[in-house]
């Protein structure tokens, strides 16, 4: 689960100001005005997806199961990303970021919370610091692979979205392979 997540996020954070620029801008040109705006407007998706993170952070702990909410937040997540490639209004990109930032909340708080319901205080700190490797590590292979996989989509930064969409949907199909083990 893990794994798919952080590849899709680090995609998002690579190709997003391109990916727009193209989309919505109608321009590849790294040192034109329209890309630029595109960069302004990144930071703009980026808070919203951080309002909708808070909000989503409020509606997780009503769900009865944490795999439940964890792969619903998923799914609404791969919807954003994938919506953003037929989206060419900028205004529009908010519903995308919104449930992006879906995802986002349930990346930061549920892997934790199913990790560390599993564990006895022994040792705790050490699997958890253990547990981060599994952000660290997707994010250097998507890094590494990156290049290769924007070519396998036909060069276009804003198909990356649709990537990370598929990417997070089998990350959300994932969670169910998670075992979870309650302490007594």
């Amino acid at each position: 689960v893990q794994f798919f997540c952080w590849f899709a996020f680090l995609f998002m954070w690579t190709y997003t100001t391109g990916g727009i620029a193209e989309n919505v801008w109608g321009t590849i040109t790294t040192s034109s005005a329209e890309y630029q705006a595109a960069g302004d407007w990144t930071g703009v998706l980026f808070a919203v997806q951080a309002v909708g993170s808070i909000l989503w952070a409020l509606v997780i702990p009503r769900f009865k199961s944490e795999k439940v909410a964890y792969s619903t937040s998923l799914v609404l997540g791969a919807l954003g990303f994938i919506s953003t490639y037929f989206i060419h209004d900028q205004y529009m990109l908010f519903v995308s970021f919104l449930l992006i930032g879906c995802a986002w909340a349930a990346m930061l708080a549920v892997p934790f919370t199913l990790l560390t319901n599993s564990l006895s205080g022994d040792h705790i700190g050490t699997y958890l610091g253990l547990f981060n490797g599994t952000i660290c590590l997707p994010q250097i292979v998507a890094a590494a692979c990156g290049g290769f996989i924007l070519k396998m989509v036909g060069g276009a930064q804003v198909s990356m979205f649709i990537v990370a969409g598929v990417l997070l949907a089998l990350g959300a199909l994932s969670v169910y392979f998670v075992k979870e083990k309650k302490r007594a």
